[in-house]
């Protein structure tokens, strides 16, 4: 008898530390291109929901109980029965497999959120063949090459005659037999590329006089933190990258729909709800924090303190990179609206409110939301906008640097949204309502290509004269507005290298790798256009490991282009020994930095 009570509890006991496991199985594309999909959740209780986050693709479940789409990529099932459920649904193939699902938690009425151990079966997928595949440097990397690539070299000691007017950033960098250099610029930018030429070149310096000077004056670099956050040090990674290759603009995009990332003391409730992570309570109401963000994270913290940010603008502009925030508005706009709405119900407060409870409209953002549209007929999303404004103002004033724009987005607003309103208006109370705060400031717009769209003409004239650039993403160009080209066929680093399973990232505008970011001819567009710009979108990253791989080395052809932008190719070949020089300087200068920072970086 005490035998079998012993073996009883030995089994009550292995029962009871089960862990709650999710195991998935991918299955092959059908005739229709979508694929049947296993997903199997072991030692679940009955009553009990789980929780998981993937792309949405319309998913219909077959067998097993019900998949109910909450908002973006969350997903929940109601589990029916103890022990173990099974279910298929169909969902697309998974071209990589970092498109599985992902950050499975077990929810229980009265207790703790449990995150569960997942397990994956991949189909296994023919190797795809790399657009570099083969590809051998035939250059002699000279010990001037360096990226981005200098204008004008002359060895010797030889006088070397140039213009009197020069563009900025211009500088030139004479050596004498000495090897001691003489730097002359004619501005603070100039220098510091001068400096950061000669901390490139091998010692000991030979005789030789460099003129250098970027071809775009602005030359930027777009990093999402709002998907996946990025640590302070990590932000300060990425800058001293920027600064190594010339960059002079860090746009920030730290706000949309999934997260707040900046303290505004005025409003607690932006970082202390919308910054944070957890499920939904049992009816479906995020009561003290956002829902967990495409990775499916609950309990982390994703903001800046005003305290860092104000370190992050000093370390930026130290080597001369302007931090140009963004703020995504009238569309991108949940973590805002949830959190003021969170506001309110601690204060009362009705005056700073974003989304008004009357309206019923009905729409499907790009990135599955249903309720993260702007009311922008109410005056007070302009109160609550003129609050944040004045704050970044201040805390750029308080670190004593520049701020050249405040970027406030104004991309993929989805139909449906404002239902009962006439949206041309709507579009235009938001722009003059946004553009009154930027005048009465005295501070510049900046946003998205869809910002300028569809304006009444004296609307049109009105932002062409605050706004300091429309980054152009999915178009040719944008008429008489100053243009930075961010295409996202040649600049979305976070689109996948190519389609082979190991990879991560998207592909909806194809792939991305250093090949085809150095093909970006700026002479192809049409229109103002002053400057070139690297975007990261952080949907697919879970670390600084992939942010690192998705931009080592791809942005560096984004990078030779804002530098030396007017290049033409008259042939394949052309573009082939061009190319062969960029890779080249590549891999024997640049590769081995990464090597010795530790960062996991593409390898051909």
């Amino acid at each position: 008898m005490r035998k079998i009570t012993f073996i009883t509890l030995l089994f009550l006991i292995a029962a009871c530390t089960r862990v709650p496991t999710a195991e998935w199985t991918e299955g092959s594309a059908e005739f229709d291109g979508h694929a049947l999909h296993t997903l199997v959740l072991k030692d679940v209780p009955k009553g009990s929901r789980v929780w998981f986050q993937e792309l949405f693709d319309g998913k219909t479940s077959v067998e097993g109980p019900k998949m109910n789409h909450y908002q973006g990529t969350s997903w929940y099932i109601d589990i029916p029965t103890s022990g173990t459920v099974t279910l298929k649904y169909y969902g697309r193939p998974l071209p990589r497999h970092s498109w599985e699902p992902e950050g499975f938690i077990l929810q229980q009425k009265g207790k703790p959120d449990v995150p569960m151990k997942a397990v994956y079966h991949f189909l296994e997928q023919p190797e795809i063949a790399d657009s570099l595949d083969g590809f051998i440097c035939h250059y002699e990397v000279q010990p001037v090459d360096i990226i981005p690539q200098i204008k004008r070299v002359h060895y010797g000691l030889e006088s070397v005659k140039t213009a009197e007017t020069h563009p900025a950033g211009w500088y030139r960098i004479t050596i004498g037999e000495d090897g001691d250099p003489k730097v002359e610029a004619d501005d603070e930018d100039g220098t510091f590329y001068a400096q950061v030429t000669l901390d490139k070149l091998p010692r000991p310096l030979k005789p030789m006089t460099i003129e250098d000077w970027p071809d775009m004056p602005y030359r930027g670099f777009m990093l999402d933190v709002v998907r996946d956050f990025r640590t302070v040090d990590e932000v300060i990674e990425i800058i001293d990258l920027m600064a190594s290759w010339k960059l002079n603009t860090l746009h920030f995009h730290l706000a949309d729909d999934e997260s707040w990332c900046l303290e505004i003391k005025d409003f607690p409730e932006l970082t202390e709800y919308g910054a944070h992570h957890a499920l939904p309570d049992w009816n479906l109401r995020e009561t003290s924090a956002l829902k967990p963000t495409a990775n499916g994270r609950i309990g982390n913290v994703t903001y800046y303190t005003a305290e860092e940010y104000k370190q992050i603008l000093h370390y930026a502009w130290e080597r001369r990179i302007r931090v140009i925030p963004e703020f995504d508005t009238p569309g991108h706009s949940r973590a805002s609206i949830k959190a003021m709405q969170a506001y309110e119900r601690r204060t009362g407060d009705t005056s700073f409110r974003l989304q008004d409870p009357a309206d019923t409209s009905h729409y499907w953002s790009a990135q599955d939301f249903t309720d993260n549209v702007l009311s922008v007929y109410l005056s007070s999303v302009y109160k609550f906008y003129g609050v944040v404004f004045d704050g970044v103002i201040r805390l750029h004033q308080e670190a004593g640097v520049p701020l050249p724009a405040i970027h406030i987005g104004g991309d993929e607003v989805p139909n449906g949204a404002w239902s009962g309103s006439d949206r041309h208006e709507m579009k235009e109370i938001f722009t003059n309502n946004m553009l009154d705060l930027a005048e009465t400031r005295g501070i510049r717009l900046a946003g998205w290509e869809d910002i300028a769209r569809n304006l009444e003409p004296e609307t049109e004239e009105r932002l062409k004269r605050s706004l300091y650039f429309l980054n152009v993403w999915n178009t040719n160009g944008v008429e008489g507005f100053p243009v930075v080209l961010s295409p996202a066929a040649y600049t979305y680093l976070d689109l996948a290298y190519s389609d082979a399973p190991d990879e991560i990232g998207l592909s909806w505008a194809g792939y991305v790798d250093e090949r085809k970011a150095f093909a970006l001819q700026p002479k192809d567009y049409t229109g103002n256009i002053i400057g070139v710009q690297a975007q990261l979108w952080s949907s697919q990253l879970r670390s600084f490991d992939d942010v690192t791989y998705q931009m080592l080395p791809k942005a560096l052809g984004v990078v030779e282009r804002a530098w030396n932008a007017y290049l033409d190719w008259p042939s394949n070949e052309a573009f082939t020994t061009d190319f062969d020089r960029f890779y080249s300087i590549v891999n024997a200068k640049e590769k081995p930095l990464y090597e010795q920072k530790g960062y996991v970086f593409k390898k051909r």
